[in-house]
């Protein structure tokens, strides 16, 4: 029995004016990616403007000096980053990586597929949850479903068992593959901008609370699929 994810959104929902330009620029200047991931990543909701302002300042800084953009394209780095961090940032942060993979995606499987974002889990016409899906990618073999964080480290901490909202929610997507057991091949994934050793710390994490259907994806998979689909 096919399982799909509908009354979702299209991309355009959620890619704000602030994401766009971001995008425009490392679409042009693709060896920033890791720059602006990793400032993405460290972001905290509790750091102040001058806080934030700071940490950018920096880094547009590193980056001139490392010869990566010339001054006048420094200056205007600088002024995306100020616009991206300091309008409804934390929000930002999360709309910028389903963005990322929903262009980025599917990441398991190569079918031609649709997308669809924050949508919820159907089973025919009955609704399985009301947990949200970040993200969906249905071909006619696969259903990928992502659950995006960007910082995974610090969204999936002790304790994860069912009676608790986190944990709840890994155990629904664990099961999904099994719950829609007759129908397409149902691929769960939580998916963020971890590097390798704390994706490799979270892929641990849920071996030991026996998520065995969970994929982790962290910034390795997702620079990897924006070098290819430059």
């Amino acid at each position: 029995m096919n399982c799909s994810c509908r009354g979702g959104k299209s991309r355009k929902h959620i890619e704000t004016q602030e994401i766009q330009a971001l995008f425009r620029f490392l679409k042009k200047n693709p060896k920033l990616f890791p720059f602006v991931v990793d400032l993405i990543y460290t972001f905290r909701p509790v750091d102040k403007d001058i806080t934030r302002m700071e940490r950018v300042f920096l880094t547009v800084r590193e980056i001139q000096e490392l010869g990566l953009l010339k001054f006048s394209e420094s200056q205007e780095f600088f002024r995306i980053l100020k616009k991206f961090f300091l309008n409804g940032t934390d929000k930002q942060r999360g709309n910028f990586l389903e963005i990322l993979v929903s262009a980025f995606g599917p990441f398991t499987f190569s079918e031609k597929a649709k997308r669809v974002n924050q949508c919820r889990m159907f089973k025919k016409s009955k609704n399985i949850s009301g947990k949200e899906i970040d993200v969906a990618f249905s071909s006619k073999n696969y259903l990928e479903l992502h659950e995006c964080k960007s910082n995974m480290v610090r969204q999936w901490r002790d304790p994860l068992s069912k009676r608790t909202k986190k944990g709840s929610k890994l155990h629904f997507l664990d099961n999904l593959p099994k719950e829609c057991n007759n129908g397409k091949k149902v691929i769960p994934c939580c998916t963020g901008l971890d590097g390798e050793l704390t994706s490799s710390y979270i892929r641990k994490v849920f071996r030991f609370y026996r998520f065995k259907n969970i994929k982790v994806i962290g910034r390795k998979e997702l620079f990897e699929k924006f070098k290819k689909k430059l």
